[in-house]
């Protein structure tokens, strides 16, 4: 089941802009000019590019970011599980480790932020350690569990510090006097009022400039920004893990108040020191991220309350619970509010309920569930077809198989079977799991195919017949990262997905705003290009209009790219094209043809 819901679709969202680094780092100098890289990235925060850099010296990088991200998710399903067998009785296990493995994983800005992401990033490894740092500070293993929250600090501090906000208050709950640490406050203010970077952001703020950037861009910095789903989720959150705090075994009762604790703590500290004061480094550390800590201990503790409520037969209140979870992921806005308050209010109102009318309230809550699912299976059969039915450009199975009832519903019905069977249905069932097992590897690769050819051509300046010099800049229309830092191993001049790291380079604000001014027009008719396209994805006979390229292409500062890569042909002459063809039916997945910058001025000047 994880590796049907949790699937690779390639190198994308972060793991680009690791990607990047590492190729950065195995070869210096690769990408000078890139937006990206010219004022710094965050690779001075981890030790993470370092790492994958060298590793690139014994195994290609299409290569080691496959596999890096299935060892990364197995890594983190695996510290999952090794952390709940500290902090609970052997029955309850099984349960909550399916819960934080099958149910929704998102947090935060739910569009943006999970755990356990099926690409390589140094989130899961740094998210599974500290899980292991949790699971031995249960046992009383301070040394180790520190070690392991140095070394997940050292791949990735966010995450880390974000679970510090948990460990904290959980160590309070244990012994007040680790209320102590807030002196260690004193010398971090001191060092900040002494202008030592980077702790000087501590005092300063965001100017307006690079604010208003930020908030363009990277809004989900900023809890005020939030969209009405991802407060939903956060709440919701909040309201299990008061409810587990309340009702389930002691020992991961506290650990749900200290998740309740942290994630207030983290969500008021950013509101405070973010969206009020704007300053700098509490920017940069986006302590909000404490979500992804608590958001693992609410669905575990979902799983053990609707486990809970089936043990005591009483499954209306189980159902209930499972029915405010979809309103609130997939259901209206505000729709799960009354369904909460009444699952809360259950306790003492199934007290005054005769059996009868308990049972028709479950018959109705299940009733709600089912609506719920077919409405999402219209919509995801709705989406399928307008992708032409195509299992390779939507994931149909996956999406499908990902709905909570069916994802947590299947583990559980498998282990209900295979501990009421006697040997013979139990290697039956053995092969049916293997077997399985065996698909959901197969599928667990679903890039599209205009991904795969271009992890096909990776490190191949030369496709489009022509040499491109090592040290030219090139804007590739339309096309993520991975074209110009994969196949072309060129500096990007421009792309949005550069933009994600703002928060840590204010000289990536500034060149960013001078680049998009230069390019805006060029942009604005590729869009316009885009709006009613063919099959192949822009209108053949669509074209740039000449002064939104003399516009990108004309000297001045910041200078321009020194190629453009465009999807439509146009009126100056190309100097070299490629047409990618889907591997599997080589069918053409669009055209793109290279323009040198020098002759599009040359050209424009003739005419």
């Amino acid at each position: 089941m994880l590796l049907l819901i949790h699937r690779n679709w390639g190198i994308d969202h972060d793991a680009m802009l690791y990607f990047g680094q590492a190729l950065a780092q195995h070869e210096p100098g690769l990408f000078r000019d890139d937006l990206f890289f010219l004022h710094g990235s965050q690779a001075r925060y981890t030790v993470f590019p370092w790492i994958t850099g060298h590793l690139l010296a014994w195994i290609d990088p299409i290569s080691l970011f496959f596999w890096g991200g299935l060892a990364g998710l197995l890594l983190f399903a695996t510290c999952s599980w090794i952390c709940l067998r500290e902090l609970l009785p052997e029955r309850q296990r099984y349960w909550a480790w399916l819960g934080v493995l099958t149910l929704p994983t998102f947090y935060g800005r739910a569009i943006i932020f999970s755990y356990a992401e099926p690409f390589l990033t140094p989130r899961p490894w740094a998210e599974g350690l500290c899980l292991l740092a949790i699971g031995l500070i249960s046992r009383q293993r301070i040394g180790w569990a520190l070690a392991c929250l140095l070394l997940a600090g050292m791949l990735h501090p966010l995450p880390t510090i974000a679970a510090g906000l948990i460990l904290w208050p959980w160590l309070i709950l244990q012994d007040r006097r680790w209320l102590h640490l807030l002196w260690a406050g004193v010398p971090l203010l001191a060092a900040a009022g002494m202008s030592l970077a980077p702790l000087d952001g501590l005092l300063r703020p965001l100017d307006a400039e690079w604010l208003t950037q930020l908030r363009a861009i990277n809004g989900q910095l900023f809890v005020t920004g939030w969209a009405r789903q991802d407060y939903a989720i956060a709440v919701f959150d909040a309201l299990v893990l008061g409810c587990g705090w309340k009702y389930i075994e002691p020992r991961f009762g506290r650990w749900c108040l200290a998740a309740l604790l942290g994630l207030a703590l983290g969500i008021s500290a950013s509101l405070v020191l973010v969206d009020g004061l704007h300053l700098e480094l509490p920017t940069a550390l986006q302590l909000w991220r404490v979500h992804w800590l608590a958001h693992w201990f609410a669905m575990a503790a979902m799983a053990l309350l609707i486990r809970q409520a089936i043990i005591d037969h009483d499954s209306p209140q189980a159902i209930l619970l499972g029915l405010t979870a979809l309103l609130v992921w997939i259901g209206p806005a505000g729709v799960w509010l009354p369904f909460m308050a009444l699952y809360m209010a259950w306790p003492k109102l199934a007290l005054l309920l005769q059996p009868r009318a308990r049972s028709l309230l479950g018959l109705l809550f299940g009733l709600g569930i089912g609506l719920l699912a077919i409405q999402f299976i219209g919509n995801e059969w709705l989406n399928f077809r307008l992708s032409g039915s195509r299992l390779d450009l939507y994931a149909l199975d996956k999406r499908l198989i990902a709905f909570p009832l069916i994802a947590a519903g299947l583990p559980l019905l498998g282990g209900w079977l295979w501990y009421r069977s006697s040997p013979i249905p139990r290697a039956l069932l053995t092969g049916l799991l293997l077997a399985v097992s065996l698909i959901a590897g197969l599928r667990w690769d679903i890039r599209a195919p205009l991904r795969r050819e271009l992890d096909a051509f990776a490190d191949t300046p030369g496709v489009f017949g022509v040499p491109i010099p090592a040290d030219a800049t090139v804007y590739w229309d339309n096309m993520s990262l991975l074209g110009t830092w994969s196949v072309l191993r060129r500096a990007d001049y421009f792309d949005p997905q550069q933009l994600s790291g703002l928060a840590f380079n204010r000289g990536t604000v500034i060149e960013s705003i001078a680049r998009i001014r230069r390019l805006d027009p060029l942009m604005t008719d590729g869009e316009n290009c885009r709006e009613h396209p063919h099959s192949a994805g822009t209108r053949p006979d669509c074209t740039i209009r000449l002064g939104s390229l003399e516009r990108a292409c004309a000297p001045g500062n910041p200078a321009p790219p020194d190629f453009l890569v465009l999807p439509t042909r146009q009126s100056i002459r190309a100097i070299g094209s490629w047409t990618p063809r889907d591997l599997t039916t080589a069918a053409p997945l669009g055209q793109y043809w290279l323009y040198r910058c020098k002759d599009v001025i040359a050209a424009l000047r003739q005419s």
